[in-house]
């Protein structure tokens, strides 16, 4: 049934291209930026209904936090493509409050926030506000796609403060998005042009330098790199370029878990290395 959706919304894109290219390239950067909203079922909200909930002006954006604990350690959780905070519930629930104020929020056109588009340059721009609004993160945890935005934050927004980064499962490069994209829709390369084409016309610069291997250079700070050599989302090469080009990032491989890296060991070792106090003199040593 997906199959046959996707190939219905190809040739919907490829036929209106033919039709009026500018309309084509418009309908399909905006179905590429339209994630499919999760609905939250009844055991999300009761975790959520746990913590303290705020609504974030976003622009006009109606963004919602969630935050757990008031400890000194700010720590900012950022989850992915099509999901929600409801992802972090087992990481919260093995910190400490007393110790850590614990901070999620969904994403644009994710969760119970607003908007039904979702871009990285949004996110990261949504991040850059969060750390004035939270005085800066001692540590972010980001997975997925929300690791390429704290990457794109770090690089175009200086007022992003953090001094730990866990990146888990991280795309490597925009262009990884579009191939998808292309590959699932079946779509012809003039109707791809255009849509790529409407993308760097918001991003103001081209799908090639947006690069988590390249943006990590420009981090100064400790982290992992948490990532699966069965993902079948974003490669296991990614996460050995993004290791190669940061030098105080540990890499952490994983196997049998997949993208979403969903597992108790991995809860676990992110705790233990927020719980660590000299885990970073470890890693760059």
């Amino acid at each position: 049934m997906k199959k046959l959706i996707y190939q219905s919304i190809g040739f919907y894109l490829n036929t209106l291209s033919k039709i009026s290219p500018e309309r084509g390239a418009k309908v399909g950067f905006k179905l590429f930026c339209t994630p499919q909203r999760t609905k939250l079922r009844k055991n999300h909200l009761l975790f959520l209904s746990t913590a303290r909930q705020e609504d974030f002006n976003f622009n006009g954006i109606n963004i919602k936090i969630y935050q757990w604990g008031s400890g000194p350690k700010r720590v900012l959780f950022v989850h992915g493509w099509q999901s929600h905070s409801y992802r972090w519930k087992k990481y919260i629930q093995g910190l400490s409050e007393d110790e850590y104020t614990l901070i999620a929020y969904d994403a644009p056109g994710h969760g119970l926030s607003g908007n039904k588009q979702f871009t990285v340059p949004l996110n990261a721009y949504l991040l850059s506000l969060l750390s004035e609004k939270y005085n800066g993160f001692d540590t972010v945890i980001a997975h997925s796609i929300g690791s390429m935005s704290v990457l794109y934050a770090n690089v175009y927004h200086p007022q992003l403060q953090i001094d730990r980064l866990v990146l888990m499962a991280s795309p490597a490069k925009a262009e990884e998005f579009f191939q998808f994209y292309l590959d699932s829709l079946n779509l012809e390369p003039r109707t791809m042009e255009g849509i790529v084409n409407e993308f760097q016309l918001y991003a103001k610069q081209e799908i090639k330098h947006i690069s988590a291997s390249t943006y990590v250079q420009a981090l100064h700070i400790p982290g992992l790199i948490i990532h699966d050599k069965d993902d079948s989302d974003t490669p296991y090469t990614n996460a050995l370029a993004l290791e190669k080009n940061w030098r105080k990032g540990k890499l952490i491989t994983t196997e049998g878990l997949g993208h979403n890296l969903k597992s108790e060991e991995v809860v676990q070792l992110v705790i233990q290395y927020l719980q660590n106090s000299t885990a970073d003199k470890q890693l760059i040593a």
